[in-house]
């Protein structure tokens, strides 16, 4: 993580582009990258890239209008914006689930599709649905279709994943499957910290 903001200064310096995969690799980047700016209480910035990715989005879903993966990075964006205002949960919530539905329509077999839906149902309170059984199914639908990509170790999103599977397995104490799944990650990151030093030693 400590190298993150210096390869986002990167992609942010490299000439604005149409092509697909570009626009997607810098908002997913922003994305995750956002996640720990919040995770880091740093709610101002988060706040500005939040704002900046949408933006972005926004014109990219008028030339991809087709595209799972732009509407769950819609979909997650929202998430993080009730995260900063909960209060806004009743009108955002049902957009970002509108997103999801129609990620899910174009493209089945997206793992971040289902990566997404499980966030909602994990971090959605019981009384509104929220539900962790919920969220471990469809994280663990996500990590199945996430395993059956052939590059899918290449990218930082792979790892993000088994994470958060893991994390909602010891939210349920499954620590047999989470101490299981935090070492197959280990072995292809050891240095993913959030898995060595935070989730591994819950599940022990």
């Amino acid at each position: 993580m400590d190298n993150w903001p210096s390869l986002m200064a990167q992609l942010e310096r490299q000439p604005k582009s149409d092509d697909f995969n570009f626009i997607f690799t810098l908002c997913q980047a922003q994305y995750g990258y956002i996640g720990y700016l919040l995770s880091e209480k740093k709610k101002k910035e988060a706040k500005q890239r939040i704002e900046k990715t949408m933006a972005t989005l926004d014109e990219a879903i008028i030339q991809y209008p087709d595209s799972a993966k732009l509407y769950t990075l819609i979909a997650a964006l929202i998430g993080y914006q009730i995260g900063l205002k909960p209060w806004k949960a009743p009108w955002l919530g049902p957009q970002s689930q509108e997103n999801i539905e129609l990620a899910k329509k174009l493209d089945p077999k997206e793992p971040s599709v289902w990566f997404e839906e499980g966030n909602s149902y994990f971090f959605r309170p019981a009384i509104f649905g929220g539900s962790r059984e919920t969220a471990i199914r469809n994280y663990e639908k996500a990590w199945k279709l996430i395993n059956a990509e052939p590059d899918a170790k290449k990218n930082w999103f792979y790892y993000y994943v088994g994470a958060w599977l893991s994390n909602a397995y010891l939210e349920e104490n499954r620590k047999k499957e989470a101490n299981n799944l935090l070492k197959e990650l280990l072995t292809e990151a050891p240095d993913f910290k959030w898995v060595s030093e935070v989730l591994l030693p819950r599940s022990k």
